[in-house]
């Protein structure tokens, strides 16, 4: 049995090129039947940012699968995201993305309250606090920015479902699950209930780079991408970027669940040849396992912590004071006590080396170093 990706070469973000390309992905692969139906959009919104930096999905990517979804009997399609900091409405007109989706006929919402969904065959949880307007869709669709990460090393369609969580909360989940293998798990579990039927990857400009997904570099990759099964997509999108994805710990995670693929020998690429649009010289990021200090005895482990695992460093003449890695920290070990009352780690032995300071600071103030 195999199942489809689309692929499609788009060069620019010109609207009536990206249109034509999403039509084209979804006669493909084409999406379940939405005649009549809500349609629930989740595009990536990590800040606000200004689209040619490729921190966020693009606004164009975005309006155009509104109208796509419109224009194939959808009866609804409803946009929504909560950013880690930051009004989602605010976020969302500031990188383009709102006007977008009012001009195709789309209704942006505001993930602002949750309700209480179960996850029967989770393995870590058994329900998940979503954006109450998951409950009003009748498909949710993952529309991502494929991004470089320093957690997960790799972000793209399932990853991006993390923010049907709201704002805080997901820090919160990097307290409850410091451990890398455990946090992709949870990952997995969340994907599982929230199904989406289907998932398209921006990948006209990606992001490369250690700063990723918040302030690594923009890359020009010229492709779109989409299926109707998200696992197979960021397996296939990974790869064409230069990663092995049984190293991508949430995708080899969803792998073992023998739920979306049960070998990915499976995925099928229709569409453009998968040669014409892989990256050459994309900068991945290569991170260390996350089980090394465990197989050590703890001298070594703390010595091999030191080399191989990143800290968070504060740039006090970039940093801006707006609190926001203060904010989002899950040990709480950052405070305002810098040079000039900026932000600084007050505890480097708590850090959980989960990198949610340096995804959510707008201003690059915050450098991953070794030592």
């Amino acid at each position: 049995m195999t199942t489809k990706v689309a692929l499609d070469k788009c060069e620019d973000y010109n609207f009536d090129l990206v249109y034509q390309s999403i039509r084209k992905l979804f006669e493909l692969v084409p999406p379940p039947d939405v005649k009549d139906k809500v349609v629930l959009i989740k595009p990536n919104i990590l800040y606000p940012k200004k689209p040619e930096l490729a921190v966020c999905t693009h606004p164009v990517v975005v309006g155009a699968t509104v109208k796509a979804f419109l224009d194939i009997g959808a009866k609804k399609v409803i946009v929504g995201e909560s950013p880690a900091i930051a009004n989602s409405t605010s976020a969302a007109k500031a990188t383009g993305m709102y006007e977008q989706i009012i001009n195709n006929g789309g209704e942006w919402v505001e993930f602002n309250k949750a309700v209480t969904v179960p996850c029967n065959n989770g393995k870590l949880q058994i329900q998940f606090d979503f954006a109450e307007q998951f409950t009003e869709a009748d498909l949710v669709v993952s529309v991502a920015k494929l991004k470089t990460h320093q957690l997960m090393a790799f972000t793209g369609a399932m990853k991006n479902l993390f923010g049907l969580v709201l704002g805080l909360e997901k820090a919160q989940m990097h307290y409850r699950f410091p451990n890398k293998k455990d946090f992709a798990a949870y990952l997995t579990d969340l994907v599982l209930c929230a199904n989406p039927g289907y998932a398209i990857m921006d990948a006209i400009v990606g992001m490369e780079g250690p700063g990723g997904p918040g302030s690594g570099d923009p890359v020009k990759l010229g492709f779109l991408a989409a299926s109707d099964n998200i696992l197979a997509l960021d397996w296939e999108c990974a790869s064409l970027v230069g990663y092995n994805p049984h190293t991508i710990m949430n995708l080899e995670d969803a792998l073992q669940r023998q739920i979306w693929l049960k070998n990915p020998k499976e995925i099928e690429t229709v569409g453009v040849a998968p040669e014409s649009v892989k990256a050459a010289n994309f900068k991945i990021v290569r991170n260390p396992s996350p089980t090394l200090s465990k197989m050590l005895p703890p001298f070594i482990s703390w010595i091999a912590k030191a080399v191989f695992v990143k800290t968070p460093h504060f740039n006090e003449k970039k940093c801006k004071k707006c609190q926001r890695c203060l904010q989002i920290c899950p040990p709480k070990i950052i405070s305002m006590n810098g040079k000039d009352g900026t932000a600084m780690l007050e505890d480097k032995s708590k850090c959980q080396h989960c990198y949610c300071c340096h995804e959510i600071c707008p201003f690059d103030a915050i450098a991953l170093k070794r030592f």
